[in-house]
This record gives C-alpha cells, sequence and structure tokens, in this order.
C-alpha cells in the first residue's frame, strides 16, 4: 500500500473515532445530533476539512437562518 493511502486510512480512522468520542460525550450529556447538516459539519471538522472557526459559523448560518 503507498504510503498516501495508508496517512488516508489513518485519518479516516481518526474522524470516526473523533466522531464516535463526541457522539458519546453528547450521550452522557443526555443529547444527541440528528440534524444531517450539522453531522455533516462535525465530520468535515473532524476530516480537517475546515476549522473550528468556519465550523461555528456554518453552524450559526443553518440554524440561524
Amino acid at each position: 500500500m503507498a504510503q498516501s493511502a495508508v496517512i488516508a486510512d489513518v485519518a479516516k480512522s481518526d474522524a470516526k473515532e473523533r466522531i464516535a468520542f463526541a457522539d458519546a460525550a453528547l450521550a452522557l450529556a443526555g443529547h444527541e445530533v440528528t440534524d444531517p447538516v450539522v453531522r455533516d459539519l462535525m465530520g468535515r471538522l473532524a476530516r480537517d476539512e475546515m476549522t473550528g472557526d468556519e465550523a461555528v459559523a456554518a453552524l450559526r448560518r443553518h440554524i440561524q437562518g
């Protein structure tokens, strides 16, 4: 397997673990994120496709219209 493929697999695994951790933390607090747009933002943030500030701005646009 090429090095870039290995890095991509690790990044995908890390993102899944980050999302699972966030879901578990929310569940412990009695919450669950079901909105597909918010779930997508969580995934993009976990995969380092956007910064936290960008995610917050996108979330505000989605929620506040």
